[in-house]
């Protein structure tokens, strides 16, 4: 498996895809608003890379590679395609992030994390994130966001 830049082609499968999994419904991202949010990114040229095989694409990592708090980048979304988990895609995609963020000379890695999904907060743990602070209600008036930080 790969990681590469995310490709026009890869747009229509791997929103299907993603749309599928309890966080983005949760969220009310159905596979249009998901592929929205990815052409969006893309013209604004956000970091948008995938984990792909002979086989197909298998998660996408969306980041913004330095600019949070003036200090590094942020992970918006790291999503394996159902079916895959804990296969080392979000491993791999997380690495790309990292690098992505070093290259350009930030050291410190940024993300949110819904207070719901504690098997997220559990991998990025496992990664060194520390998670500093958390978000009330930031996004849904149900959910707080936990906010994670790592120096790279």
């Amino acid at each position: 498996m790969t990681v590469r830049a995310l490709e026009p082609a890869d747009l229509d499968g791997l929103a299907a895809e993603l749309a599928r999994l309890p966080l983005l419904r949760r969220y009310g991202r159905d596979a249009g608003a998901v592929r929205r949010d990815l052409d969006a990114a893309r013209a604004r040229g956000e970091g948008l890379v995938v984990a792909a095989d002979a086989a197909g694409v298998h998660g996408l990592a969306w980041f913004l590679p330095q600019g949070t708090l003036a200090l590094g980048g942020y992970l918006r979304l790291l999503a394996v395609v159902p079916g895959r988990e804990r296969a080392g895609v979000g491993a791999l995609l997380l690495d790309a992030f990292e690098r992505g963020t070093v290259a350009l000379g930030t050291r410190h890695a940024f993300l949110l994390v819904s207070d719901f999904n504690t098997d997220a907060q559990r991998f990025y743990a496992r990664h060194g994130y520390v998670e500093v602070g958390v978000l009330p209600r930031l996004v849904l008036p149900d959910v707080d966001e936990r906010l994670y930080w790592k120096r790279l």
